[in-house]
């Protein structure tokens, strides 16, 4: 049996120091008699693994493994006594920690059998405040629909996402419109570096150029056309010879009936349609988002109060980890502090502003009698069933998955409820 199960409340003694913010401080004493019962539980659990010559492994005689295995038994019933004298002090104070509570102050060397020991605990805890102003949100509702103009611009990106290139007529020349192929060998302070070299390059002379003024170099030269030029670096000259291989002309195709044929439509008004479709479902997609970030916004803004810093701290480091590793492809401990710090300091404002709302989501789920049901999750899971198992071994997956996730569900759930009654009770201009 475990040893903070059979604490009972004579053993431990609990006063509250103080509270900063969402942060308890806590003195804790553990009484002679949880101290004794600790290092008997201490001793038999060691014993069970104590090797001595002339014995099996978890048969040596208990007072030899007190002689010899002291410092084990002690460090052991030093565990023992402070989970169980922290579980105690919890029940008996009635706190519901965000985190794993931390030990503040203690002198491990006052820790004996026969002695009552004492220290204190740091304990984080969810912030308490009166929920207000969530009702009646002014919000201003953004269009659900696309525009023709927007329609317009999508089928001219879909054009030019299908253009080709075609080489130009001989003896045209390369203008700011045109794509030229080169090739080009390069020299820094006289001496050839093939970083400055190519041996086909296609140059949109439209868009900016990684290679120093070719494009500038080249305007107005023909197909087998070359041309020397010079350009300073820094300090260093860069000298190249360029050859025009190609000019070839950007071809857009006509927006008709056969160009929608070739995309998959039967006629130039069903690629629209599709478009428009496309973009309603986005722009409605977008207000709705828009919509909910007004609320939010509003919430924070409307309701102060101090969050736990430890689960701040937490969630801060969680977040640069995945932050780190899937923008920079870098581990976090390959960051210099600086870098870190920086990284820190972006992260951590949508931290606190995530870690708010989900608190005053929750306030007002309590306050509103909007907490998710069994009939909820399972009005969810049959739903998810009827969209996407296709057969039993579908559903038997969809099923275990919501068994297994049934917290998160239900939270998402009463989070959603939440939102569904915040926008009904908004004002929308």
């Amino acid at each position: 049996m475990s040893i903070f199960k059979t604490a009972s409340a004579g053993d431990v003694k609990t006063k509250q120091l103080g509270k900063e913010g969402c942060r308890v401080t806590l003195q804790v004493t553990a009484e002679t008699n949880l101290i004794n019962q600790s290092f008997q539980n201490a001793a038999v659990q060691v014993q069970s693994r104590a090797q001595m010559q002339g014995f099996r492994a978890g048969k040596v005689p208990l007072d030899l493994v007190k002689q010899n295995f002291a410092g084990h038994i002690k460090e052991r019933a030093l565990d023992l006594a402070v989970k169980a004298a922290i579980t105690a002090a919890l029940e008996q104070t009635k706190l519901n920690p965000v985190t794993i509570p931390a030990l503040t102050k203690a002198d491990f060397n006052t820790f004996d059998e026969g002695k009552p020991f004492e220290f204190e605990l740091a304990i984080d805890v969810a912030p308490e405040f009166e929920v207000k102003d969530y009702k009646a949100i002014p919000v201003t509702k953004k269009s659900e629909t696309a525009t023709e103009k927007e329609v317009t611009e999508q089928l001219n990106r879909i054009l030019e996402g299908n253009a080709r290139l075609e080489s130009a007529a001989e003896g045209a020349t390369i203008t700011d419109k045109v794509y030229a192929v080169v090739k080009y060998t390069g020299k820094r302070n006289g001496t050839d570096d093939y970083k400055l070299c190519a041996d086909s390059e296609l140059v949109d002379m439209a868009a900016p150029q990684t290679m120093p003024d070719l494009a500038k170099n080249i305007l107005g030269l023909k197909k087998g056309e070359s041309k020397d030029y010079e350009v300073k670096e820094g300090k260093d000259t860069l000298s190249f010879h360029v050859t025009v291989d190609d000019i070839k002309n950007k071809i857009i195709p006509e927006l008709n009936d056969s160009f929608a044929k070739d995309m998959g439509f039967d006629n130039l008004d069903a690629l629209k349609a599709r478009v428009k479709e496309g973009l309603n479902a986005e722009a409605k997609a977008n207000a709705e988002r828009d919509f909910t970030a007004q609320i939010e916004d509003h919430l924070v803004k409307m309701n102060h109060f101090e969050l736990p810093q430890t689960l701040v701290e937490e969630y801060t480091q969680h977040s640069l980890n995945n932050f780190v590793r899937n923008v920079t492809q870098m581990k976090v401990e390959d960051l210099t502090a600086e870098q870190r710090k920086s990284f820190e300091e972006r992260i951590r404002p949508t931290v606190e502003k995530d870690l708010r709302i989900g608190y005053i989501i929750h306030a007002i789920a309590h306050k509103e009698n909007l907490e998710a049901t069994e009939a909820d999750w399972q009005a969810e899971l049959d739903k998810s069933l009827t969209a996407n198992a296709k057969n039993k071994e579908d559903e038997k997956k969809i099923r275990a998955f919501f068994e297994e996730r049934k917290e998160h569900i239900l939270a998402t759930l009463n989070e959603r409820k939440v939102f569904d009654f915040l926008k009904k009770e908004a004002v929308v201009k």
